[in-house]
């Protein structure tokens, strides 16, 4: 059973709408969640609704000033999107300044993102932002 073409479209919608402009990646979790939305950054937070997600991204660790997702693979299975990808944080002039490669599993319902659970390198990560921090 494969994910239909809804899904998957509304899927590239939210990544391309978090990275259209510096403020797509805030205005994105309005679009694409509701009030239940779970996002799950595996061994690092668990938000519920899309005003928790914002505040967590907004409390990142490393100032950026927009993202920039390479899509390696999208595809899925009935309502669960699978996503890698390289999530690029950059600065004003477009430097890359923290890449994180992950591994998103989006499920869709009634038109909306209701889980996303994202798995990557949290240790690497850690030492990433370590290093940015000193």
């Amino acid at each position: 059973m494969s994910s239909t073409t809804q899904e998957t479209a509304l899927v590239r919608a939210f990544f391309d709408a978090t990275v259209t402009t510096p403020e797509g990646f805030w205005n994105s979790f309005d679009a694409y969640f509701d009030e239940t939305t779970v996002w799950e950054n595996v061994g690092v937070a668990r938000t519920v609704g899309s005003k928790e997600a914002a505040a967590f991204a907004r409390a990142f660790p490393v100032q950026f000033h927009h993202m920039r997702i390479e899509d390696l693979v999208l595809s899925g299975v009935g309502n669960r999107v699978y996503a890698e990808r390289l999530d690029h944080f950059c600065a004003h002039d477009g430097t890359i300044v923290l890449t994180v490669r992950a591994l998103g599993v989006l499920e869709v319902e009634g038109g909306k993102i209701v889980r996303w659970r994202d798995y990557f390198d949290t240790a690497g990560f850690a030492a990433a932002v370590g290093k940015r921090a000193t």
